[in-house]
């Protein structure tokens, strides 16, 4: 299915990509019918091949204000000397592969067993409430990490793992994320997609709604006078990336785009405490110091506080 249009482009000032095309309703109405007909879900992402000014690439459509966005990444529209305000004409092809075996959540994971290094340009990073729950759960995949759904520093006292269930923290993963609900004003966190295909997931939000956080984790209040129920101080708490595309870039990528969501949404500041020894779920130091991040202290060999301060 082609489309030729025009539109005009516009700077969206949250994670990036920062530029966007906003589909005529007319097109976006056609595509949307094509997604839902293909097994795709009607608001999350879309792929789609481009072609402006005798460029070609492979992107995904953003789903958003209950039409489609196109993406314009930087190594696009710099060479061809577009900005914010200038019209494009563009002609989009979207390929409908064959209809997808529902539910979506059960689809196996896509391994590559690539280990060729993601740049930040490739991916296409969302605040997690323009993602679908079907798209997060594949990131999280069967192991630990959909075991505790991103849950390790919001439990609340005699809570654990075992007493919760998979279930139940899965389930309040989709409260707090509210996935699958483009216009919600609340969202915890980013989802980041690669050619369309769900790929990682960072957690961000206030500091003070983890309670396991503020009442038994020493490492971001050792040594520091801080008021631990600041709503305006916000936490990088988990990063979580796909089998199969580990090791690549995506969470470093993901770490630089929480900047942008933490300010966007009136943090006075974003921390993270990674681990120096292996990362895990919180994530390595240069994850967060290529991203920005400066450190601010280092309580005990393996772990390390870093912050960006608006």
């Amino acid at each position: 299915m082609e489309h030729e249009l025009s539109g005009e482009i516009v700077e969206w000032r949250g994670p990036a990509p920062y530029y966007f095309v906003p589909l005529p309703d007319a097109a976006s109405e056609t595509l949307r019918a094509a997604a839902t007909e293909a097994g795709y879900n009607s608001w999350g992402m879309l792929p789609i091949r481009v072609q402006l000014d005798g460029t070609e690439w492979k992107t995904s459509l953003w789903s958003k204000d209950g039409g489609y966005w196109l993406p314009l990444k930087d190594a696009v529209r710099k060479p061809l000397g577009l900005d914010a305000g200038d019209v494009v004409e563009l002609r989009l092809t979207f390929d409908a592969p064959a209809r997808r075996k529902q539910p979506p959540a059960k689809r196996a994971p896509r391994v590559t067993g690539s280990r060729e290094p993601i740049a930040p340009d490739q991916l296409t990073i969302v605040p997690a409430n323009q993602a679908s729950s079907e798209d997060l759960a594949a990131v999280f995949g069967a192991g630990d990490a959909a075991r505790c759904s991103c849950q390790r520093f919001r439990m609340l006292p005699k809570e654990s793992w075992a007493s919760e269930g998979p279930e139940e923290l899965a389930a309040r993963l989709r409260d707090q994320t509210a996935c699958g609900n483009p216009k919600a004003t609340t969202t915890t966190g980013l989802v980041a997609y690669l050619d369309g295909e769900p790929v990682g997931w960072c957690a961000v939000a206030p500091r003070s709604q983890h309670a396991r956080l503020l009442r038994d984790y020493r490492v971001p209040w050792q040594d520091r006078s801080e008021d631990k129920t600041d709503p305006t101080v916000w936490a990088v708490t988990c990063f979580v990336t796909r089998a199969g595309y580990r090791r690549r870039g995506i969470g470093r990528a993901l770490a630089r785009a929480s900047i942008g969501f933490a300010e966007g949404r009136g943090a006075r500041a974003v921390e993270g405490y990674p681990d120096l020894v292996d990362g895990g779920s919180v994530g390595t130091l240069a994850m967060f110091t290529t991203a920005g991040y400066a450190v601010v202290s280092r309580p005990g060999k393996r772990r390390a506080v870093v912050r960006v301060d608006f």
